[in-house]
């Protein structure tokens, strides 16, 4: 068999919605998923028999940190024993996608050189023999410029790892995205374990719903991929959040939950850094930022305040009184936080293992299939475009689109 195996086990028309059965070498699994970052996996919050099949390594590349490496063998052994460390966390069974992102500062512009060097030595240091899937490299605060020269020598450097690679499209102009996707398609005769069944996107501290454009693009491209291959195409999503505005409100959505619906197969949490200023890294460090944490309610499919849990007890979770608990006992704010995030992490693990049969056809409980399901939780009441984007998704794949050889002309 190739790297992975997807074989279609249902699909709904009124949201695009499916189940997906995925064969690799070392097991298999069916999606919906939701892939934990090795490195929340410990003894406590998240343990290895939580994890349903799939494993994230999303590694941060900074230009200094690469530059620092190749020249201090000691830096670059340094990086290999953490990745390394991470792998022995890993069950043997579980499916493992490794995601470089190249993180620079705000309109760092690559030079041709530069681009070209860093696309040779990501390759060189991502390719664990314990990892299954490396995708092409996503990116954050990086001017464009010469994104596609980095990428393609990625490419070609992958050709001497027996690892499988596949594409990631990126959060970028539209004509560096088809760039990459030309350089990809290319390739793929040159490299024998090069997907086309999986493709990795960056949401970029988002979700589906939110970037409904982006997330267009892609359901086009997936189907007229599917159509070429005869095969389901699996849908990873990378930075995926409910919402960029966290602090702000004391209720919200949870896109991030609710993108399983639109096609997303599976997704891992977010890693993009947000730069804060000083006078506002002081304020987070005030009881009252603590208190916005927000805990995912699987009842209202919404994130919500401790602050507001703690005025209407009713819409408490049962790992409420935890945090609560952390916050009056004045824990700091970085490890609350921590906690918040792991249990937030292991609550969506138990909702997919909701969605998992619901969407397969099986049904959960009096839920027939995923529409009624959706529509039995607050977030439809209060997110009022929800459900329309979600139908626009489903008129984007029954209705024809451009075809794939576009992509490559």
């Amino acid at each position: 068999m190739g790297i992975i195996e997807a074989h279609l086990i249902n699909e709904y028309d009124e949201v695009p919605a499916r189940a997906v059965r995925i064969k690799h070498v070392k097991g298999s699994l069916e999606t919906p998923a939701y892939a934990i970052n090795a490195v929340e996996i410990d003894r406590r919050l998240i343990k290895e028999e939580d994890l349903r099949g799939i494993v994230e390594i999303c590694i941060p590349f900074r230009p200094e940190q690469l530059k620092s490496m190749s020249k201090d063998l000691a830096l670059q052994q340094q990086f290999e024993y953490r990745i390394n460390s991470y792998m022995r966390k890993i069950p043997h069974d579980q499916l493992v996608v490794a995601i470089p992102l190249v993180e620079g500062k705000q309109k760092y512009e690559l030079s041709i050189d530069e681009a070209s060097f860093y696309g040779t030595y990501i390759a060189e240091l991502i390719s664990n023999p314990e990892v299954d899937i490396v995708c092409t490299p996503i990116f954050h605060r990086i001017a464009e410029k010469h994104v596609d020269v980095l990428v393609k020598k990625f490419l070609e450097t992958m050709t001497s790892y027996n690892v499988g690679v596949a594409l990631s499209i990126p959060y970028t102009s539209r004509e560096t995205r088809e760039k990459l996707i030309r350089i990809y398609l290319d390739m793929v005769d040159k490299n024998n374990r090069a997907l086309l069944n999986f493709l990795c996107v960056d949401y970029n501290s988002s979700n589906p719903i939110t970037k409904y454009a982006f997330h267009n693009y892609v359901l086009r491209y997936v189907r007229e991929l599917q159509e070429e291959i005869d095969e389901p195409v699996v849908v990873y999503g990378a930075n995926v959040k409910y919402s960029r505005i966290a602090k702000k409100y004391d209720e919200l959505p949870a896109r991030d939950l609710a993108s399983y619906f639109a096609q997303l197969d599976m997704f891992g949490g977010n890693h993009k850094r947000k730069p804060i200023p000083g006078e506002v890294a002081e304020k987070l460090k005030a009881e009252e930022s603590i208190r916005k944490q927000k805990l995912l309610n699987r009842d209202r499919y919404t994130y919500i305040s401790l602050d507001k849990v703690v005025e209407e007890p009713k819409l408490a979770v049962p790992e409420t009184d935890l945090i609560k608990k952390l916050v009056d006992e004045g824990r700091h704010r970085s490890y609350i936080e921590k906690v918040v995030k792991r249990i937030n992490m292991r609550n969506i693990l138990s909702e997919v293992d909701i969605l998992r049969p619901l969407f397969s056809g099986r049904g959960w409980q009096h839920f027939e299939e995923p529409t009624q399901y959706l529509n039995s939780k607050e977030i439809v009441r209060i997110d009022h475009v929800l459900l329309k984007r979600l139908k626009d998704f489903a008129k984007v794949l029954r209705a024809g689109a451009r075809r794939l050889d576009e992509y490559v002309r």
